[in-house]
């Protein structure tokens, strides 16, 4: 008995310690982990994004005019740089379809991952169906289609890479579209008034919207008015009265000239008024 209590009496100091021991390892070990995973955070956001390894959910993603067509840009120059190799993946929902065209120095590659694709290369029209591979040289016209009530899903690989600039152009939906706000103003006058000229030195200075009347001078009453405004009747112009004779003497004659004698029955070398 005695020999028991004192084992008790020697292990309580060590088991003390040993409750102290762990209750600060957990401690440290809180303090510690969650600062080496902040770390770890900090560092991988410190490191630069990859050029060799991309994710197909951080891809770009654009869509057609029509919204039939969704393309994800997966490699192309813009992560890579320079480059003479694009890939792309392209989801066409049915009815989707892509005209026919060329591209005059790049070769093309599909591989379709999903659905069955219609593909025309010139004359030759094939339905590709899943793991199915196509190729199509450049200066060749081709043409794609989903002709089926599927989803259908490939890859389009580009040699030297350019054509898949054009895909740029579309629609990105995840992109929220800019605001237009409306300029809020006065409005716009939709008369446009000129102003009145200077007067001219010395010149009277007119009254605009007013009359005056003279004090000098009555106003005309209504009567008067009436009778300015009723037509004036048109007479008659009489005929001219015939010239009279017109006699006159001469100084120191008697003798008379009549200004009606014509000119023609007077004496050659005469005038008018010259005695006879």
């Amino acid at each position: 008995m005695n020999t028991l209590c004192m084992l008790r009496a020697l292990a309580r100091p060590f088991r003390h310690t040993t409750v102290a021991l762990a209750a600060a390892a957990l401690l440290v070990t809180g303090i510690v982990m969650p600062a080496s995973a902040k770390d770890k955070k900090q560092d991988e956001a410190k490191q630069p994004e990859s050029r060799r390894f991309f994710s197909f959910d951080d891809a770009p993603y654009y869509t057609s005019p029509d919204k039939r067509i969704g393309v994800k840009l997966l490699v192309d120059s813009a992560k890579v740089g320079p480059t003479l190799a694009a890939l792309q993946h392209l989801t066409m929902l049915p009815t989707a379809h892509i005209k026919s065209h060329r591209h005059v120095y790049v070769t093309e590659i599909i591989h379709v991952l999903k659905g069955s694709l219609t593909l025309r290369i010139e004359k030759e029209v094939k339905v590709m169906g899943a793991n199915a591979v196509a190729y199509i040289p450049p200066q060749t016209f081709h043409e794609y289609l989903n002709d089926s009530g599927d989803v259908v899903e490939f890859l389009q690989y580009f040699s030297p890479s350019g054509p898949e600039e054009e895909y740029r152009n579309w629609e990105r939906p995840d992109v929220p579209k800019p605001v237009i706000q409306s300029k809020t103003g006065p409005a716009s006058p939709t008369e446009i008034v000129r102003p009145s000229l200077p007067p001219i030195p010395g010149s009277p200075r007119v009254l605009v919207g007013t009359v005056q009347e003279s004090a000098t001078e009555p106003a005309a009453p209504e009567s008067a008015i009436a009778t300015l405004a009723a037509p004036v009747p048109v007479t008659a112009e009489p005929a001219p009265a015939k010239p009279a004779k017109m006699e006159f003497k001469l100084k120191n004659k008697k003798r008379t000239v009549s200004l009606e004698t014509p000119t023609a029955t007077a004496t050659k070398g005469l005038s008018v008024g010259t005695p006879r």
